[in-house]
């Protein structure tokens, strides 16, 4: 390995330590709370270090937000691995294992999906855009594929079938004390609406 691949090796572990760090700051104080000095002291950096490899807060938090997308990708394809589904509604059943899977114990990936899904504007422009946009792609390619219907209105409804679960997410979120039964009515409804969808 050269000079340059070994400092651009040492360049992505310092960067995954940061992300480490604030990962574990943000899951315990949340985003608001959390300030860039706590970051550097959990990662052991100085804050001028840490400023090397991210502009800002929300940028780190955006690099938790696609290892979030990762995670929840990676149960699904797990879940349709394990159950092999042979029709849509079966699909949907796998897709909705995994989610639930991941609202309830991956709880800050959610919360950063959320944060970023629901108030776009958070969003840094050019930053890892691409990346963000073919994770979420491949997000709503199965819900698109679950709707397997041959109009153009399919993505445009898949696309409203992901908010619907994030909002469903995000009531879960708040109200810990009946985040199963959102869970499991959210699951009720979305069933019956993909059932009507497909008959």
């Amino acid at each position: 390995m050269g000079q340059i691949e070994r400092r651009f090796e040492i360049r992505e572990i310092k960067k995954q330590d940061v992300l480490n760090a604030a990962e574990s700051k943000f899951f315990k104080k949340g985003f608001a709370a959390t300030s860039i000095d706590e970051i550097a002291s959990e990662a052991e950096f100085s804050k001028k270090t840490l400023y090397t490899y991210f502009e800002s807060k929300n940028q780190i938090y955006f690099e938790i937000m696609l290892r979030g997308y990762k995670k929840l990708l990676k149960l699904i394809q797990a879940q349709y691995q394990e159950s092999h589904p042979l029709n849509s509604k079966q699909q949907f059943t796998a897709f909705w294992a995994a989610f639930e899977d991941f609202s309830v114990n991956c709880k800050g990936y959610l919360s950063a999906i959320i944060f970023f899904e629901v108030s776009e504007d958070q969003i840094q422009e050019g930053y890892k855009l691409v990346e963000y946009q073919q994770l979420k792609k491949e997000l709503i390619d199965n819900l698109v594929e679950l709707l397997s219907m041959e109009n153009s209105s399919v993505n445009i409804k898949s696309k409203l079938l992901w908010r619907f679960i994030l909002g469903a997410a995000q009531s879960m979120l708040h109200n810990s004390e009946e985040s199963k039964l959102i869970l499991q009515n959210s699951y009720q409804l979305l069933s019956s609406m993909v059932d009507a969808e497909l008959s």
